[in-house]
């Protein structure tokens, strides 16, 4: 959960509001890896700290782009009645937010309505997993990199799953 992400989020919440934004975290099936230190819920819970009130759910894996886009889909008609209290949305019509080119040309190509969050005109912060991770590897400091509210948290976290991982 670094500074882009937080930006990712609030946007999406002031341009269509608390009640109609939902934060789907990929990946939430995957295995501990070096690129996967931090399970879903321990994402989970750095996004419910700095958003307690923003509805999160996990999507898995899939083997192909079709079988995951379908899930979202899935998930994001499930969700209505429970969570935004409308009824027939069509999950092409939702706005996907995103700070990665990468994941906003996935979406483009299947024709799902995107805004992007340009990490590399100035307006937002520059950041990656990659930064973080490195950053904590090598016990530098996780100032704009991370909410100071979560610091902590991320540092102790981390602490648990490196050791964990360089023992597999």
């Amino acid at each position: 959960m670094h500074l882009g992400h937080a930006v990712v989020i609030r946007n999406m919440v002031e341009v269509c509001g608390l009640s109609r934004s939902l934060v789907v975290l990929g990946s939430s099936n995957a295995p501990m890896s070096f690129r996967h230190l931090f399970s879903y819920e321990d994402r989970r819970g750095f996004i419910k700290k700095l958003f307690p009130e923003i509805p999160v759910i996990g999507l898995p894996d899939y083997p192909t782009n079709e079988e995951w886009l379908l899930a979202l889909d899935d998930i994001i008609r499930l969700c209505q009645d429970d969570i935004f209290k409308i009824k027939h949305i069509n999950p092409l019509r939702a706005t996907y937010f995103g700070g990665c080119e990468e994941d906003v040309h996935f979406f483009l190509e299947f024709h799902r309505k995107c805004q992007l969050l340009n990490r590399f005109d100035g307006s937002t912060p520059k950041i990656s997993a990659t930064e973080v991770r490195d950053a904590l590897i090598q016990g530098r400091s996780l100032e704009n990199l991370l909410d100071s509210s979560v610091i902590e948290d991320v540092k102790r976290v981390f602490a648990i799953k490196w050791d964990r991982f360089r023992k597999m």
